[in-house]
């Protein structure tokens, strides 16, 4: 009966301790925020310097836009461009 109950108990342990490491790896939090910018012709480079989730080759993310008429418009948060609702 002891060992059923010993065994009961550590199996709880390794489960709360897999879902919390889990838990605190895999789903890393991703910056609350919405930037807008407002850019004449030409080409527009924005890099992200803490708190994003944008793909990134081993160096800082970095996103660009470019502009072909006289003054563009885009919005980006925590996980990249936002196309939602704007030319594209």
């Amino acid at each position: 009966m002891k060992r059923e109950l010993l065994l009961i108990v550590v199996a709880v342990v390794l489960v709360v301790a897999a879902w919390s490491a889990g838990r605190a790896t895999a789903q890393a939090r991703v910056a609350d925020f919405e930037i807008g910018i407002e850019a004449p012709r030409g080409e527009v480079k924005v890099t992200c310097a803490r708190g994003c989730d944008w793909p990134s080759a081993g160096q800082l993310p970095t996103t660009t836009f470019r502009c072909d008429s006289e003054r563009c418009r885009w919005m980006v948060d925590g996980h990249g461009p936002i196309t939602v609702g704007f030319p594209r």
